[in-house]
């Protein structure tokens, strides 16, 4: 008579070397179903059986799991490198970030959007998705031009709501009765109430690559001393420290017509698209923080951002 664990290592070589369903298996040794699949899995739990997954993707996966427990993180795609590194990162992250959201959004959702060209390439990816299920999209933000990249590869009948505002004004004055036009609060006010939400993270160390740079909302010279004050990165427009806490007394958040990042806390899914060595402490910032529950990003980024937690930990232990 076989011992169990003889039982395990014949069904395993018979599931996984040639190939048989586990409903032949169980007709060969007169067993339920159920039993075989249970017999795997206790296999596979005591150590008897190991997987191994030969495939590009898994770094990705490996990646994805250490990520996700680390931050609790509802939702993760890690993108594999393109060869070479670094080639249409934008494009590869939004594509990840769109079958992201296709899969948690429901019909007649609301979907809040922040700006830059990762989520407007999302946005554009999700066009055909967004007219089907009749998906309601709304700006988390001021500044119009930069939505139409992602907005005009919607259909007209979409329906889709953007602030009638600059994302920086001239002053704190005219931020305060711009906030006060009921066109403008009733937008904002909707999309921190919105199902799903999905936005970019910023990097000071893009300089002059950044979109709040080329937007024109923020000066190189400004860019400098956020730097020098410890910011290591922005959500629309709100900059962050490395420990992911919005900057005080900075001139700049005051002239902001957009969503606090606090706010997005509100949101059931927000999901952080970005991809690039480059931002990798500017994403870590932003999850401890606690902003975004979801990321895309590409894999070097992915362990980029793992190796910062590691030397992080590494100091405070040595400490």
């Amino acid at each position: 008579m076989m011992t169990e664990e003889e039982l395990v290592a014949r069904i395993a070589w018979f599931y996984y070397n040639d190939s048989l369903t586990q409903t032949e298996i169980a007709n060969l040794y007169d067993l339920p179903r159920l039993k075989v699949s249970r017999l795997l899995e206790k296999g596979r739990q005591q150590g008897l059986i190991h997987v191994r997954i030969h495939s590009r993707f898994e770094g990705c996966i490996s990646l994805e799991h250490r990520l996700k427990a680390h931050f609790e993180l509802q939702d993760i795609r890690v993108i594999p490198d393109a060869d070479p590194v670094g080639t249409d990162i934008n494009h590869r992250v939004s594509v990840g970030a769109a079958n992201m959201i296709v899969s948690h959004i429901k019909p007649n959702d609301l979907l809040a959007i922040g700006f830059g060209e990762t989520v407007m390439a999302t946005l554009k990816n999700l066009g055909s998705f967004i007219q089907t299920k009749q998906v309601n999209v709304v700006a988390l933000a001021g500044g119009v031009a930069a939505y139409m990249k992602g907005v005009s590869h919607l259909d007209a009948s979409c329906d889709v709501n953007l602030v009638p505002a600059p994302l920086r004004v001239s002053s704190k004055a005219v931020a305060k009765v711009l906030y006060n036009e009921a066109c403008v609060s009733d937008i904002l006010i909707a999309s921190s109430t919105a199902d799903v939400a999905v936005i970019s993270i910023g990097s000071l160390t893009q300089l002059d690559k950044a979109t709040m740079y080329q937007m024109g909302y923020i000066s190189l010279g400004e860019q400098k001393v956020l730097q020098r004050k410890g910011a290591k990165g922005d959500i629309l427009g709100y900059f962050f420290d490395a420990q992911g806490n919005v900057l005080e007394d900075i001139k700049l958040h005051e002239e902001l017509i957009s969503v606090s990042p606090k706010k997005l806390r509100d949101i059931p899914l927000v999901v952080g698209v970005a991809g690039g060595t480059v931002k990798a402490e500017a994403i870590l910032a932003a999850l401890k923080g606690q902003y975004i529950n979801a990321l895309v990003t590409n894999e070097t980024t992915a362990a980029k951002i793992l190796e910062l937690v590691a030397n992080s930990n590494g100091s405070h232990t040595r400490a």
